[in-house]
C-alpha cells in the first residue's frame, strides 16, 4: 500500500498531476485510490467494461424475479431495455436447466 513519502506526495496531488489517461479514474475514485490501483494493477492491460456488462447477471435475475407473465413493456422501461431483450432474458430462464 501507499506509505511514507509516497503517501505524502499522493496527498498533495490533484488529477491533473497524473498522465491524461489516468485523470478520469482519479476524478472518480480520487488520486490516492488511483495510485493504489496503479500499484496493484500497474503494468497489466486493464479494461473497464460498461456498467451494463458488469451488472447484467444481477439485473437479469431481477427481471426474471419481477416477471409476471405479461409485463414485458413495464420491465423494458424500468431497465432501459427493449421488449425483445426482456423476452430473451425471461426465455433464457425457461430454457435453462438450472433455472
Amino acid at each position: 500500500m501507499i506509505r511514507g513519502w509516497l503517501e505524502q506526495v499522493a496527498s498533495e496531488m490533484v488529477p491533473d498531476d497524473l498522465p491524461e489517461a489516468y485523470r478520469a479514474v482519479a476524478r472518480v475514485v480520487g488520486v490516492e485510490n488511483a495510485l493504489k490501483l496503479s500499484e496493484e494493477l500497474g503494468g497489466l492491460p486493464f479494461y473497464f467494461p460498461k456498467i451494463g456488462t458488469l451488472i447484467s447477471k444481477k439485473r437479469d435475475a431481477y427481471i426474471r424475479r419481477e416477471f409476471t407473465g405479461a409485463n414485458y413493456k413495464e420491465l423494458a422501461r424500468k431497465y432501459a431495455l427493449t421488449e425483445a431483450w426482456v423476452r430473451r432474458i425471461v426465455s433464457h430462464r425457461r430454457g435453462s436447466v438450472s433455472g
